[in-house]
């Protein structure tokens, strides 16, 4: 008899001991924006134990007292691994390939390479124009078109500066952007004005317009979840003539 409640003891002795030795982990696995992914898989990171997620994104998984940490994968997505806690653990993935687009409206200043004769300064005039394009995780795209409305701009619109290029993202909240396109420069010198206009009241003329280059470099920033803002200048020449563009920009990321 003595025999048998040893052996009973014992038996419930290693019980308690082995339920001393696991525990429950529970939680949920979602997307960045809170909806389930059922089918996603938790894992104790670095060990056997494993379970599928359930049809509302939540999960229930036995593993040992002494893991740390736990992960979860789900495919398309990134794995996410968390320190395991006693409350629930919430796994919020990313796609893989994250990518936010956006459209901004821009303003600025050019200054061409055209004279004012009295003051023997560039002349300076406003463009308007957009950007848009993508932000990846790391690196993304854009198009970026900026107008000069001349004087005759009805009857003669302008013909847009045209920029395409690539951006890198530098800081979580700010990406460099660079690109090269097609545009026109504009622009005038001061024998040109002082043959044909000699004491007149125009101050300057444009005597060119020609097919340029355009080189961009700036930067885009993201303000909150879905306000974007840019500021960059761009170079318009035909390695004759220059016109440079100071831009600045805000927007919205979708």
């Amino acid at each position: 008899m003595k025999k048998v409640f040893f052996m009973l003891a014992l038996a419930l002795t290693s019980t308690a001991a082995m339920a001393q030795s696991t525990r429950i982990i529970k939680g949920a696995v979602v997307d960045k924006n809170g909806n389930p992914l059922p089918g996603a898989t938790v894992e104790a990171t670095n060990g056997a134990e494993s379970t599928t997620v359930d049809a509302d994104g939540t999960f229930s998984l036995e593993v040992s007292r002494w893991l740390n940490t736990a992960t979860a994968r789900y495919a398309g997505m990134r794995k996410k691994t968390l320190e395991v806690q006693d409350g629930d653990m919430v796994f919020r993935l990313s796609p893989k390939f994250e990518m936010d687009w956006f459209v901004n409206v821009v303003s600025g200043v050019v200054t061409m390479d055209s004279y004012n004769f009295y003051t023997d300064v560039p002349n300076t005039t406003y463009s308007l124009g957009l950007m848009g394009g993508f932000l990846g995780k790391n690196w993304g795209g854009y198009t970026k078109l900026l107008w000069t409305p001349n004087s005759s701009f009805a009857s003669e619109p302008a013909v847009p500066t045209v920029t395409i290029g690539a951006t890198k993202r530098v800081f979580s909240f700010m990406h460099a952007y660079a690109g090269v396109g097609y545009g026109k420069v504009s622009g005038a010198d001061k024998e040109e004005y002082y043959y044909s206009n000699p004491g007149g009241d125009i101050l300057y003329k444009y005597v060119s317009n020609n097919d340029a280059m355009a080189f961009d470099l700036g930067v885009i920033f993201r303000i909150k979840n879905h306000i974007s803002a840019n500021v960059g200048i761009s170079w318009v020449t035909d390695f004759d003539q220059k016109n440079f563009y100071f831009s600045a920009g805000v927007g919205y990321v979708f």
